[in-house]
């Protein structure tokens, strides 16, 4: 195990309330699940109101010796009563808030956190899941990071959760025999869906009424569930937020331990071979290599470890390619939110900043490097230069104030408008759509590069209004970062509880329909419908998916 990062304490007890079930001391609330007796704490919300906290329950046996690579088992139940006071490790990764290497390889936690317990009378609650971002490779679910604090204002039941991550989550071959079809990050998230659908009722949850929600690579893990038939039944209402299944950075090479493996130091001639030497490897070396990885940053690079279409096997995740799902309408049919934030592409300059950290050199930026690998267009063919000449066009000789534009669209924007498109053509359940241009001091990303006091919204900003975090800094009550904070909860809430984020507001937030513009609900220093303002760029997008399709995932 590898220690994690001294953090400070972020739990505040001491609040004595009517507890429906308890042991011990008044303040310990105890629930009783499938796997056995769980005793949780008392936190305190944005509002130092109090709510139950049950940190590091296992949702999944630990992923370890013979359940390396393979996708998850249930977890076993314990005699007792067991304290769910703390979380569990995180899946062995880089630190959310730093470089350090942190968690171990038995990480399937789960932490739920609820206003209320359940009493013979009461109405069971919205559930409501968060699915964590960092591209497959990195991430986190504790409070340290994920802070329900502001969640919490509202009366639903949350939870949030750790799944496996790089090698150890997306190890895949195309060799069936070799038993390893990949996706186990995945399918830790859709056992973790099943832990929920089985027990949340004990935390006063509505087994019926669940909406997954995620933030990058975890907004296109909410779409792989929208596609995936092993998810169907287990949610009814998802919330995608810069990201989606069309995403290039979603997506992985098969048949890579060799490469992997050579990291490490070993030699192997075949995939057999190599799987077998890393079957042998503790979780810390398989991680330090897959480190030495070169991992692509742009749209025409295929990275090395992330999601793939499985071959067929008897525990499937998804088998099928993400579009011909989306136009057959062989999907889990519920209510969408899908959005982004006005400058997606500036994560970016986090990304050269940790390089320049690192002695590294980032990549120089050009416009081939726009063009997603996934059309199977050549560097330097006539298509290639083709496209290249369009994007030039469509970008050059802007102002400063646009120098994000091309990273935003190619990395997160184009491909959210194309998979907004297929769905509309046989959606059964509105779709709505928003974009963030919130500018203030809880912008996640600009904080940790320092960067609140300029204009723009970063790839994954919107989370410092979402979630409390170590980093978060004081909140002035009244302020924009005050009122955006209530915002953010309010909309989301209300979508988790009646499908439609609006439903008592003056300013309706209005689904987006087939064959008419499409207008976004913008939430900046005010909120409201607007005409999409990426308009022009995206024609432009939609017009080279048309000439040259997605062919590759």
């Amino acid at each position: 195990m590898i220690a994690s990062p001294s953090l400070p304490m972020i739990y505040f007890g001491g609040f004595c309330v009517l507890l429906i079930r308890c042991e011990g001391h008044a303040t310990d609330p105890v629930v009783e699940i499938q796997q056995g007796k769980l005793k949780g704490i008392i936190g305190t919300n944005y509002d130092g109101k109090p709510f139950y906290e049950f940190l590091g329950i296992p949702y999944a046996k630990p992923p370890v010796e013979e359940l390396r690579f393979q996708p998850p088992e249930p977890a076993q139940s314990w005699t007792g009563i067991r304290n769910a006071n703390k979380t569990g490790d995180i899946c062995i990764s880089t630190y959310d808030f730093g470089s350090q290497t942190v968690g171990s390889e038995d990480c399937l936690y789960l932490n739920v956190y609820t206003r209320n317990l359940p009493e013979s009378n009461s109405r069971l609650k919205p559930v409501m899941v968060f699915i964590y971002g960092g591209g497959l490779t990195v991430g986190s679910s504790g409070p340290d990071v994920y802070g329900p604090d502001f969640f919490m204002l509202k009366d639903i039941v949350l939870v949030t959760f750790n799944y496996r991550l790089g090698v150890l989550g997306f190890l895949s071959f195309d060799d069936p025999s070799l038993g390893v079809f990949g996706n186990m990050g995945l399918k830790d998230q859709n056992l973790a869906l099943k832990w929920i659908k089985k027990n949340i009722r004990k935390f006063n949850g509505d087994p019926d009424n669940v909406t997954i929600f995620g933030e990058s690579s975890g907004s296109a893990s909410v779409h792989t569930h929208i596609l995936s038939p092993a998810s169907r039944g287990l949610f009814h209402k998802a919330i995608m937020q810069s990201g989606c299944s069309l995403n290039t950075w979603f997506w992985g090479r098969k048949n890579n331990a060799i490469e992997v493996v050579a990291k490490a130091g070993k030699k192997a001639s075949t995939n057999r071979e190599a799987l077998d030497i890393l079957k042998n490897l503790t979780a810390l070396e398989i991680f330090t290599a897959q480190q030495l990885v070169v991992d692509n940053t742009y749209p025409a690079g295929e990275r090395p470890f992330s999601a793939v279409i499985e071959v067929p096997n008897d525990r499937p995740f998804l088998t099928e390619n993400p579009i011909k799902l989306i136009k057959d309408g062989a999907y889990n049919q519920v209510p969408i939110i899908m959005g982004y934030v006005e400058n997606e592409g500036m994560i970016f300059d986090l990304d050269i900043e940790a390089a320049e950290k690192l002695g590294l050199i980032f990549p120089n930026f050009n416009f081939e490097n726009m063009i997603p690998y996934q059309l199977d267009i050549p560097k330097g063919s006539d298509d290639s230069k083709a496209i290249v000449a369009k994007l030039s066009q469509l970008y050059s000789g802007k102002p400063a104030s646009a120098r994000y534009d091309p990273l935003t669209d190619s990395y997160v924007l184009a491909e959210v408008i194309e998979a907004l498109k297929y769905h509309l053509e046989n959606s059964l359940n509105p779709i709505y759509v928003y974009r963030v241009s919130l500018a203030g001091k809880l912008n996640r990303v600009k904080l940790l590069m320092n960067r609140t006091d300029e204009p723009g919204t970063c790839h994954g900003d919107e989370l410092g209004y979402q979630f409390s975090s170590i980093i978060t800094p004081t909140v002035e009550p009244g302020s924009l970062e005050d009122r955006s904070i209530r915002t953010f909860a309010e909309l989301w809430v209300n979508f988790a509880t009646y499908g439609n984020p609006t439903p008592h507001s003056n300013k309706l937030w209005k689904p987006v329909k087939m064959n008419q513009p499409i207008q976004v609900f913008d939430i900046g220093q005010t909120t409201g419908m607007i005409n999409i303002p990426e308009r022009e760029r995206l024609d432009v997008w939609g017009k080279i998916f048309q000439k040259w399709p997605i062919v590759r995932f």
